[in-house]
């Protein structure tokens, strides 16, 4: 597409910036724009050079290239997919000098990239209290954090099982393999769905601990068996593990060997084999 054949709002340099933005990030360049912070602006061809002042003097720079806007910046920032704010200052100040009215806050709302759903101090939190995770910023941690994702399965948030009375073994062994059937869900990813998978499990493991009080210590040793073998299968061979989700998955198990470990007269069978399920978390 020709550069002078392009409609006056898609000569917007601003809107050419917008879709690829945070509404946040967006804020902040308005921001530097409105405080007069861009310098003089050189014409330069199919576009503008600026000195914006930050921390620092950085030279920015936004050109036209075929239907496209080729930007530069020289702050720490930039270099990556995502504009920075001195780049977004630039390119508002740039409509102005021709005429063209900024994206009100309506455009900006629907135009710029949301805010995440889950922060990076949510993603800290959620690794210093394993035990107590909340399982939405587990499920949705590898998508929100990164700087980049693809596409991938929207797993079910939890097993079918019910909350009260007494489990079985045979209850435990059909929500696991639920859990497993997720693995084989068109668009499935061993990355990105990891934390679904193991926030669906803690979910189990938070059921059985809330039944176990109605459980005989029989049925509760073999359920851990089965969860424990589970844990092991979902660990080493149907996720990517790479961000750690395995010790939400621990704790939650050693939460329930500690609490049936309580137990008044626990059987030596018993404890042996509870025993041996805390070896195989270790190792």
């Amino acid at each position: 597409m020709n550069f002078k054949e392009l409609s006056p709002k898609q000569q917007s340099y601003a809107r050419a910036l917008l879709y690829r933005v945070t509404q946040e990030a967006w804020q902040r360049g308005e921001q530097y724009a409105q405080g007069e912070r861009v310098g003089s602006l050189e014409p330069i061809p199919k576009g503008f050079r600026a000195i914006v002042r930050g921390t620092q003097a950085y030279e920015a720079e936004v050109t036209w290239c075929g239907s496209g806007l080729s930007k530069k910046c020289t702050c720490p920032a930039s270099g990556g997919r995502n504009p920075c704010k001195h780049l977004i200052a630039l390119a508002i100040v740039a409509d102005q000098s021709l005429g063209i009215p900024p994206p009100d806050a309506e455009e900006v709302e629907s135009e710029a990239v949301p805010p995440p759903l889950i922060s990076r101090t949510d993603i800290e939190e959620m690794y210093r209290d394993p035990l107590n995770v909340n399982l939405t910023t587990l499920r949705l941690a590898a998508s929100e954090s990164g700087s980049w994702s693809r596409p991938h399965s929207r797993l079910p948030d939890a097993p079918k099982m019910s909350d009260s009375g007494p489990l079985s073994v045979g209850e435990i062994k059909q929500a696991l393999k639920e859990i497993e059937r997720w693995s084989r869900h068109r668009n499935f990813d061993l990355y990105f769905c990891a934390g679904e998978m193991m926030a669906g499990f803690c979910y189990l493991l938070r059921l059985i601990g809330q039944r176990a009080h109605e459980t005989s210590v029989e049925i509760m040793v073999e359920v851990l068996e089965k969860a424990a073998e589970f844990h092991h299968r979902l660990v080493f061979e149907l996720i990517d593990d790479s961000e750690g989700v395995h010790q939400f998955g621990e704790a939650h198990l050693q939460a329930l060997i500690g609490d049936l470990h309580g137990r008044k007269n626990l059987p030596e069978p018993a404890k042996t084999v509870l025993l041996q399920i805390e070896r195989g978390l270790r190792e």
